[in-house]
């Protein structure tokens, strides 16, 4: 396997915001409201030291690599936490314990419709201890939601009407925070969120830390969230790592900060970050052991050149990676892994984005790749490289196999649209971290919304990013029980069964269950496989109508990240019926009981 990092330019050139940024914003203008998952790499590495200072405050870092509260994970053992009703019942206590008129005993979670409801725990009734650690009194969880600065990323897109507005989405923040509140446990508290207007353009560490010192001290927060996309936009500054560095240190959770960190970011940082989407180490291993299972030592039969297609397969890897780079460790890693395989990669190219030079770049590697002739490139970056990368191959009469990994937009209809060359782009399949795709209004968060409030959300935009965000800050306090700290709150999340896993509704862990080798502090645990299809017309994630969709094999069928399996090649590029591009209704898997919203609720209220 021959690494390369060094065949692009370094280091960045020194670009404006807007030159930096404006050509990413004409992609995410299309991508608005579509809720997929995907992964950005960036960030500063700089890290920051020492403990925090509040109340049951631990080093960060403490996280070991993996256990069961014996030895890497002191958190889930923690007597503390509170019993659920799962737990008493396989110990004969169901009797003891007041279970409150919102737990459902046919499940043992709340009577929640959603299938990521929590498990029951006991009613509560009694002294909750007060002020347990920073952000928590007897009556309140202060959370901060991070609003970005007009000159970062998200600042800029907002200002193109890219994204709802910053009063639209704390609104929508305030409205599923009161949901959640009204049907969660929290133990004679209410979280209350404090809006929190970032400074900066998102990439100076400095400013970065400053934001982090205001939100533990000026405003006392127990944790940070924000506008976390489920296109891998994160919360807080957006290209900064500093932000939940410096929360780390002062005791403050953060929550979706850094959805796209290496996995020893989470360890160095444990137990005070945390991530709806699953890490790199998780997508790339299982996106790779898919390939050995499925792609390794057979024909590239996908392959735009017919002489590849008779060819037994050669893979070249092409992936994001900074200046300095982040990625190396990972990268080592996964090629000790495979070369124990016996399933190594031919080529290994990394690259700077730099939407300057992409195009420039992408020549670069599409003449080494054709040199090698590599017949499978496997991507893992942004779309804006791939998009050169696919356009340079044909004008170099280049036509491999290209397989996605699921990052940043790269398993959208839109981006795929976007692709100048479909020819090339009709030979393209891999993995996605996302949902199959639905009509918007089935979606499990919309569906949420409007059983509690009654309505349709306004803030269409940030629904569906915003939801999973709140529903791990209230899982990790329903579990944690009175005694609210950032250990008890792991404990808590570590506890949660895995839930989910069916086309639309990806299954989310966290902790130890057999699923990764380290502690998993970040929670999409699974994939689905798609191909592109240059000729199906449907709506895009904007719902334009047009031609050029992926299409799921097997309905969008999910694997485990850590136990991809084989599947029926034949279902790749065949127009079938398990192949859609739109699922027309809500997988049987992801259907929930149809529970009446709680007393009170402003759609109880109003009869809805």
């Amino acid at each position: 396997m021959t690494a390369t990092p060094g065949d692009v330019v370094r280091p960045w050139p020194k670009l404006s915001p807007a030159q930096r940024f404006g050509p990413l914003l004409a992609v995410v203008a299309l991508l608005v409201g579509a809720g997929v998952v995907a992964t950005v790499k960036g960030g500063d590495a700089t890290t920051g030291s020492g403990p925090g200072t509040g109340p049951g405050v631990s080093t960060p870092g403490t996280g070991g690599d993996g256990g069961d509260g014996d030895g890497g994970d002191p958190w889930s053992s923690n007597p503390a936490l509170p019993i659920t009703y799962v737990e008493a019942e396989e110990a004969g206590t169901l009797d003891d314990h007041d279970w409150g008129d919102r737990c459902d005993p046919d499940t043992g979670r709340i009577m929640l419709p959603s299938v990521y409801a929590v498990p029951c725990v006991p009613a509560f009734d009694g002294d909750n201890g007060g002020a347990t650690t920073d952000g928590v009194t007897a009556e309140e969880i202060v959370v901060a939601y991070y609003i970005p600065g007009p000159q970062d990323l998200l600042g800029l897109a907002e200002s193109l009407g890219v994204f709802d507005s910053a009063a639209l989405r704390t609104t929508l923040l305030e409205e599923l925070v009161a949901m959640a509140n009204a049907n969660y446990e929290t133990y004679g508290r209410r979280v209350v969120i404090k809006a929190f207007q970032g400074t900066g353009d998102g990439k100076n560490p400095a400013q970065a830390r400053a934001d982090a010192r205001r939100v533990a001290e000026d405003l006392g927060a127990f944790a940070s969230i924000g506008q976390q996309r489920r296109e891998g936009r994160r919360t807080g500054p957006t290209q900064s790592l500093a932000y939940q560095e410096e929360l780390a240190r002062r005791g403050v959770l953060c929550l979706a900060c850094s959805p796209s960190a290496p996995d020893s970011l989470y360890q160095e940082l444990a137990p005070y970050t945390w991530a709806v989407l699953a890490s790199p180490d998780q997508i790339l291993q299982g996106v790779l052991d898919f390939g050995v299972a499925n792609l390794f030592g057979q024909p590239a039969v996908h392959a735009g050149d017919p002489a590849f297609q008779a060819r037994t397969r050669t893979i070249g890897v092409v992936h994001y990676d900074q200046d300095p780079p982040i990625y190396d460790d990972l990268t080592a890693r996964m090629t000790e892994r495979y070369e124990a395989m016996g399933a190594e990669a031919d080529v290994i190219i990394s690259y700077l984005l730099d939407t300057n030079t992409t195009a420039q770049q992408a020549q670069g590697i599409i003449g080494r790749l054709k040199e090698e002739q590599i017949t499978t490139v496997v991507f893992a970056g942004d779309p804006f490289m791939l998009m050169d990368l696919v356009n340079a191959a044909g004008r170099q009469n280049y036509a491999p196999e290209w397989v996605i990994t699921g990052t940043v937009f790269t398993d959208t209809t839109a981006v795929g649209r976007l692709i100048v060359d479909q020819e090339q782009w009709a030979h393209a399949f891999g993995a996605s971290s996302s949902p199959a795709r639905g009509k918007p209004e089935q979606s499990e968060t919309w569906r949420l919304y409007r059983w509690f409030h009654g309505k349709d959300p306004e803030a269409k935009k940030s629904l569906q990013v915003t939801g999973p965000v709140v529903q791990l800050l209230f899982t990790g306090i329903h579990l944690a029980g009175p005694d609210l700290t950032p250990e008890t709150f792991a404990g808590g999340m570590f506890r949660y069964p895995p839930s989910g896993g069916g086309p639309t509704t990806p299954q989310i862990s966290y902790g130890d269950h057999g699923i990764f080798e380290q502690l998993d502090f970040v929670g999409i645990d699974d994939f689905t496989v798609v191909w592109w299809d240059p000729d199906l017309v449907g709506p895009s994630e904007q719902q334009v109508e047009g031609p050029g969709m992926w299409r799921y094999p097997l309905g969008g069928q999910r694997f485990l990240l850590a136990d991809p399996q084989e599947m029926d090649d034949g279902l790749l590029f065949q127009d079938v019926p398990e192949s859609p591009g739109i699922l027309t209704e809500i997988p049987e898997s992801d259907r929930t009981p149809d529970y009446p919203p709680p007393p009170g609720a402003p759609a109880d209220t109003a009869g809805g």
